[in-house]
């Protein structure tokens, strides 16, 4: 019985030192710099927006959050990083839903587990896509698109830096038969628009920011917004269901992520520095002057949106084909 209740107790002290060490470990977080894993190239909309939340947490917390730039294969190298990274609060993701709502149905194998491999901390932002073409196009608006896309099947290309925008022109297709545009992917919006203003491609899918220079310098034209109402920073442009797509109704949202197992003191911490960061006055007025809704959520409502919209997509990219190859 002795025996027995020296074990016990050892057990017990095992796990309050354990515990108190843990709990240690997050009250010194952070004590060293962040890093944030950006899928995208530099100087797309992902990448500037999550430059401007460093800035704001560096100042707020007193360590140095940095922007590491991990483009390619649809934001898989950058959650595979993270997937892998120590839980320990100091390598973060700046997801774009795709990561977590597309890509398990767009790949045959990932190499993470879109749920048991990631934490959520908070939501970032979100934004409706933007449908463009190159100026020489005789398309003005979404109806002469698809009229011009119809005439001439298999020679009009789209392109983008996220295989998700291949569910918009599915979309279409639910309500318009008949249109048949091949689609070219890019590491980032930041090399799409470039592709576009030299007419390497006739059509491209982005968020706001990546074409609002272009747009205003009339380098390119916009066709028509994918959410729900326009968008101030474009208000002459309309949405696809004013012009009669009513079920085309495509966003992105960007999130912050850390691993699995993270310590649930120091995922709170993350949440209250984000939270804080992307309410403050200065960081809204640059983030809303890219056409993005800056926004945060508790971890909880982040996995919430996570399951819903892949409930969502699921089903439309399954019924469509759409695969990597």
């Amino acid at each position: 019985m002795k025996m027995l209740s020296k074990f016990a107790v050892m057990l017990v002290s095992g796990a309050a030192l354990a515990f108190g060490a843990t709990g240690a470990s997050a009250q010194a977080f952070p004590n060293k710099p962040i890093r944030i894993l950006v899928p995208f190239a530099a100087g797309g909309g992902t990448d500037v927006m999550s430059r401007l939340l460093a800035q704001k947490m560096t100042e707020n917390i007193g360590q140095q959050v940095i922007v590491d730039n991990k483009p390619g294969s649809d934001t898989i190298i950058a959650a595979e990083m993270l997937a892998k990274a120590p839980p320990d609060g100091y390598t973060l993701f700046m997801a774009l839903d795709m990561a977590f709502t597309t890509n398990p149905f767009t790949y045959s194998t990932l190499p993470y587990d879109p749920v048991k491999d990631f934490a959520p901390v908070s939501m970032v932002g979100y934004t409706a896509l933007l449908v463009v073409a190159k100026s020489a196009l005789p398309a003005n608006n979404a109806q002469e698109l698809i009229a011009y896309a119809r005439a001439n099947p298999g020679k009009l290309n789209y392109g983008s830096g996220a295989i998700i925008v291949q569910t918009v022109v599915e979309m279409v297709k639910q309500t318009h038969p008949g249109v048949n545009m091949v689609f070219i992917p890019f590491k980032g919006a930041a090399p799409t628009v470039q592709a576009l203003m030299a007419g390497d491609i006739d059509v491209a899918i982005a968020d706001f920011f990546s074409f609002l220079a272009p747009i205003r310098a009339g380098k390119i034209k916009a066709i028509g917004v994918t959410g729900t109402q326009r968008d101030p920073s474009l208000p002459d442009v309309p949405t696809m269901a004013e012009q009669g797509f009513t079920n085309v109704d495509m966003g992105n949202w960007w999130a912050l992520y850390a691993p699995a197992k993270t310590p649930q003191a120091i995922i709170d911490r993350l949440n209250r520095e984000v939270v804080k960061a992307v309410a403050a006055p200065d960081y809204v007025e640059k983030v809303r002057g890219m056409a993005i809704l800056p926004m945060s959520s508790t971890p909880a409502e982040l996995a919430a949106r996570q399951a819903r919209d892949t409930a969502k997509l699921g089903p439309l990219i399954r019924a469509a084909g759409i695969k990597v190859q």
